[in-house]
């Protein structure tokens, strides 16, 4: 599960590959598209991104930018494909696998592979990898996400040993996993970046921190191989030889421009030095119009994220308030999603009233029509400005606070242009009688400094997960590595609710605990403000050939992509 980066917004997305619910395929060797004698620039894949990654660590990974890369670079036992606009599960690092009649065991054989040294691929550099992952000094993020490994929990708490994880090299080629429980969709989770294998002597030898971001010191299994990254300007890829299906990959080399000026990219594709792109809100309607000129192939991308306003939890924000209910309350009611999706997203987006998106489907349960909109009740009770700011004065009341709301300013946080804080300044104003002020971080790392430092209010992010509901509620326990970054929620009520879906629940009890879930987040506790279900349009130059674009994968599946 990753920070998604949405085109029009511009900090801080998270996403893991978690997919359920997909097709399994096995890897053709013959699927690299159409076969082409060009060579040299001629097949060089043109692609943006809007800043720079943070860490080329898998065990780290926590964004959509460095999930594009990443997947790309390296490799896992699984990976998402597409065909036909629908993703599936093929197998990549493994040949084949067995699973054990109780559904808790899967033996995997892994293909004869290199890294880009020229080593071999081992059951137990994926081994060091879960342990990697889960070691609790290291303090991943995703760690929690791995709680279906039998024994991972404990290791990740401190109450087990790495020995007693669920997962071993039964000899070098071959790997077993051990599941806590029952887990249907192990094989599309393990197409997670998170899950690719390591090589412990690399990282040993030069240090965690300086291997994290050192082009030099990484090795490579993927079909390319980073060779070059300028910050805040270019980021190289070439084509690995080492691969095992290299002669398949028919791109010789693929360049991110990293840029989060969308007035930038639109000159990239208009003068054709971008070759692919996918758009948001506003910005469609600029490629629409040079979609219009023949040279590009446009089609609508489904996606399966959502775009929240958090509150600040962890102290309150700047004047401690939304440690209050009454007051996270009245803000998530003040907010008519209808007028922000017009302003921000050009009436693009649907409308979110749950954190998991209403398009999922539970068994043949359609998950938006089973759980509604939580905050019915609330909005019909808080149905004027002047109600919603009483209720906003009863909540300061409770904190010992002045009830002048002439004389309250809550900070934005944001780091370049944003629209979501410019029509959130008006609308707060409007509805609240409150003032909020911009707070523009210079760059990510003043950005991440002041959101890690909790001096600020509010903050718009987006949650891009599998198709399961719980993969978007999970993140709201007070256990997951991600909320440090979420705004610090904690509800033993919603933890306790969470806790039950660690097993394997027929599908009526799930959709009970997921209601109930959603109900507590976003209508009891106003934890978070659910906003919209982003929708993409992907714009490709005609002459890209198989160029993929996943629901739950990277932004691009370009390993057997070409050129004309």
């Amino acid at each position: 599960l990753y920070f998604r980066r949405w085109l029009f917004m511009k900090k801080h997305h998270l996403l893991t590959a978690l997919i359920t619910g997909v097709a399994l395929a096995t890897l053709l060797v013959g699927c690299g598209g159409q076969s082409s004698s060009a060579s040299g620039n001629a097949q060089t894949l043109n692609l943006t991104e809007s800043d720079d990654p943070t860490t080329l660590d898998v065990n780290d990974m926590r964004n959509s930018n460095e999930n594009d890369i990443l997947s790309e670079v390296q490799e896992g036992l699984t990976t998402i494909q597409s065909t036909n606009g629908k993703d599936k599960v093929v197998l990549t690092g493994a040949k084949s696998y067995t699973k054990s009649a109780d559904g808790l065991t899967y033996t995997f054989k892994l293909r004869d592979a290199k890294w880009s040294d020229g080593k071999a691929v081992t059951a137990q550099q994926y081994v060091d990898s879960f342990r990697r992952l889960l070691k609790k000094e290291n303090a991943f993020s995703q760690a929690t996400n791995a709680y279906f490994i039998k024994g991972a929990e404990a290791y990740n708490t401190g109450k087990g040993s790495a020995e007693d994880v669920g997962v071993k090299a039964i000899n070098k080629n071959t790997l077993q996993i051990q599941l806590a429980y029952a887990y249907p969709s192990l094989l599309s989770d393990l197409s997670s970046v998170v899950y690719y294998p390591v090589r412990l002597d690399k990282i040993n030898q030069v240090g965690n921190k300086k291997w994290k971001t050192d082009v030099k010191d990484q090795v490579f299994n993927g079909p390319f191989k980073l060779t070059a990254w300028k910050k805040n300007d270019k980021i190289t890829l070439k084509k690995n030889p080492s691969y095992w299906n290299a002669k398949k990959v028919k791109l010789q080399k693929v360049t991110y421009t990293t840029t989060d000026k969308p007035s930038t990219v639109l000159s990239l594709m208009q003068s054709g030095q971008l070759d692919a792109l996918s758009a948001s809100g506003k910005q469609i309607a600029d490629f629409n119009k040079l979609a219009k000129s023949n040279k590009l192939v446009s089609r609508t991308q489904n996606g399966l994220g959502t775009t929240v306003l958090i509150m600040n939890q962890h102290n309150g924000g700047t004047q401690g308030l939304f440690k209050n209910t009454k007051v996270r309350e009245a803000f998530s009611l003040s907010i008519n999603r209808n007028d922000y999706n017009k302003a921000v997203s050009d009436g693009q987006d649907k409308l979110a009233y749950t954190m998991a998106p209403p398009t999922l489907n539970v068994g043949s349960t359609n998950y938006g029509k089973y759980v509604g909109n939580p905050l019915k009740e609330a909005q019909a009770q808080y149905n004027t400005k002047a109600k919603r700011q009483a209720l906003l004065k009863e909540g300061l009341k409770e904190l010992g606070k002045s009830t002048d709301l002439s004389k309250l300013n809550f900070v934005y946080l944001t780091v370049g242009s944003d629209d979501t804080g410019t029509w959130l300044k008006q609308a707060i104003k409007e509805q609240l009688g409150v003032k909020v002020t911009i707070k523009t971080a210079p760059d990510d790392a003043s950005f991440i400094q002041i959101r890690n430092n909790n001096q600020y209010d509010l903050m718009n992010n987006g949650w891009s997960a599998s198709a399961d509901p719980n993969s978007y509620l999970s993140l709201w326990n007070s256990n997951n590595g991600f909320q440090k970054f979420f705004g610090g929620y904690s509800s033993k009520t919603f933890d306790d609710l969470d806790n039950k879906l660690n097993g394997n629940l027929p599908t009526k009890e799930r959709l009970a605990l997921y209601k109930q879930l959603e109900t507590q987040l976003v209508a009891k506790d106003f934890g978070v403000v659910p906003l919209t279900n982003p929708q993409s349009k992907v714009y490709i130059n005609k002459s890209v050939k198989n160029l993929q674009t996943t629901v739950f994968g990277g932004t691009f599946n370009y390993t057997y992509a070409s050129k004309k």
